[in-house]
């Protein structure tokens, strides 16, 4: 089975996603990958756009004014990856299956903000913080 391309700020956005985007095509990808992470499909760490940023369309990028290739972008993704090292060591490049128990640990540590530094510039920070403070409620990866 092929792994699900990861960039890191993308571990984050995965521990609150609830079905929110850019656009709908943007959360039809997602909500599909997230749901192969969930059912166990391996995931990959990688550096640039991932199969996330695969469902951004150039409509997407204009409706957001955003792009996955932007050098912050790729700051936030190192900021992340530094941060989630700490808690749950990942190797770019090499398959792993993201279970409950890794999950549970990763919003254990977003709860408490101590992997957030990469989500200081996201126009998504504030939603995000409101589903932590939720307990995760009604997410789509590992719903509690």
């Amino acid at each position: 089975m092929v792994p699900v391309r990861l960039r890191g700020h993308h571990f984050l956005c995965v521990l609150t996603y609830r079905g929110y985007g850019y656009t709908e095509p943007f959360v039809e990808n997602m909500t599909r990958l997230v749901g192969e992470i969930e059912a166990g499909r391996p995931v990959i760490l990688c550096k640039g756009p991932d199969d996330i940023c695969g469902g951004f369309t150039q409509h997407c990028r204009t409706v957001s004014d955003h792009d996955c290739g932007q050098p912050h972008t790729r700051e936030m993704d190192q900021t992340a990856v530094e941060a989630i090292n700490a808690l749950v060591p990942v190797q770019s490049g090499e398959p792993f299956v993201m279970d409950a128990a890794m999950i549970a640990a990763l919003r254990s540590g977003f709860a408490d903000n101590s992997i957030r530094k990469a989500c200081l510039r996201c126009s998504w920070s504030d939603f995000c913080t409101q589903i932590a403070r939720e307990e995760y409620a009604d997410v789509k990866l590992f719903e509690t």
